[in-house]
Formats: C-alpha cells, structure tokens, sequence
C-alpha cells in the first residue's frame, strides 16, 4: 500500500484520490466530459469526484473501468496474515 495513505484522515485520502482520478483522466487526454461518456455517468458526478472524492463506490469504480485502471483494486481490503490460529482456522473453513 501507498506509505502516505498511512497517516492520512479519511478526508484527505479522498482528496489525494480524487486528484489522482483527476491525473489519470488528464493523462489520457480526456476531457471530464469525455471520461463521463466513456463510463456511464454524468457530467457532475464526475467533477464532483475530481474536486471532492466523494461519491458512490460503484461511480469509482466505473471511472476506473473505464481509465482502464480496476486492477488497481486488488489490494484494497485485501486480507493480510492471520494475527492468530484461531483466524487462520476461520479462514479455512
């Protein structure tokens, strides 16, 4: 994982990945209006992720499909080393 998500609130790791989303879209030379065709949504729902990181999980993801980029996923909420047996074994089952 990213170390500067380590000490962040909430509110800024929304703010660092909207500037983020931002940069991918602009990176691929796509205006907002172009990335809210090329996935579905509108307009507003896209600036608005941009300036605020706030929206809808299924709007994120959306976006990333279509900047090609939900591989980035993969390592959200991903389970780490069990701390115990007793998890391990509840894992296993």
């Amino acid at each position: 994982m990213d170390e500067l998500f380590l000490a962040l609130t909430p509110a800024d790791v929304e703010r660092e990945l909207a500037s983020r989303l931002g940069d991918a879209r602009r990176g691929r030379g796509w205006t907002q209006a172009e990335l809210a065709r090329r996935s579905g949504l509108s307009l507003a729902t896209v600036a608005r992720l941009e300036r605020s990181g706030q929206g809808q999980i299924s709007s994120l993801t959306r976006l990333c499909a279509a900047l090609g980029r939900l591989d980035d996923f993969d390592a959200i909420l991903k389970a780490g080393a069990p701390a115990s047996l007793d998890e391990l074994r509840r894992r296993s089952r």
